[in-house]
């Protein structure tokens, strides 16, 4: 995970570890810099110039074990300051049967997907308003969706502690609790890999990066 430095953003990747035979995690420190210094930053542009130099400096050994990059943060154009989720990937999808993903290339496609997207439908609006949130997550098949089911039987609990009325644990209230909540899904998932015969894919120090909302930020029911 990185802390862009700009745009209130940050950026988390999961797959391919090298690019040019170099260690992605100085890699892409070195292509934050260079992008951030050179230019006046923003999220959108950010998201176009890695997504060329991931196309143009990636081996095809390298591309072939799949990259995937989430870019989140805020952005300000004529709809005002909001949050954006960039998704860069050089995979066609997932299979629906294994949950593999499908067909890594040496190409990489990029695509805007919540404020032009998943934001659009009124599930997702009703949801933030009322204090919800939207989570995108990628990683190791297997580690992804156990995740993903890890969650939903946590959030089943919550949601049983919190309607306790003389109990006062409570949903949470800011970006900061939101991400103990997240650390705590992703460390479960990482106590399953510690006793598993999977090669050490998931594992390790946790990181999270909470990005407060900008105080001009269009959120809950100012969406």
């Amino acid at each position: 995970m990185f802390d862009l430095g700009f745009s209130d953003g940050a950026l988390a990747l999961a797959g391919a570890y090298s690019v040019g035979r170099q260690r992605m995690d100085q890699w892409m420190d070195d292509c934050i810099r260079e992008y951030r210094e050179a230019a006046e930053p923003t999220l959108a542009g950010f998201g176009e110039h890695l997504r060329e130099r991931l196309r143009t400096e990636m081996s095809r050994e390298e591309s072939s074990a799949g990259s995937i990059v989430h870019l989140a943060g805020y952005t300000s154009d004529e709809h005002g300051v909001h949050p954006e989720m960039i998704f860069i990937r050089n995979i066609e999808g997932i299979n629906d049967q294994t949950g593999d993903y499908l067909n890594p290339t040496s190409d990489f496609q990029l695509s805007e997907d919540f404020w032009h997207r998943d934001y659009l439908t009124q599930a997702t609006k009703k949801s933030l308003v009322s204090g919800g949130y939207q989570m995108y997550f990628n990683g190791f098949s297997h580690g992804r969706i156990a995740f993903a089911g890890v969650g939903q039987r946590l959030r089943e609990f919550y949601s049983m502690v919190w309607s306790e009325p003389d109990w006062q644990f409570h949903p949470p209230q800011s970006v900061e609790e939101l991400a103990r909540f997240v650390e705590l899904e992703v460390r479960a998932v990482a106590v399953l890999f510690a006793s598993s015969g999977y090669p050490p894919v998931i594992g390790g120090e946790i990181q999270t990066c909470a990005v407060p909302a900008p105080p001009n930020a269009r959120l809950g029911d100012n969406f």
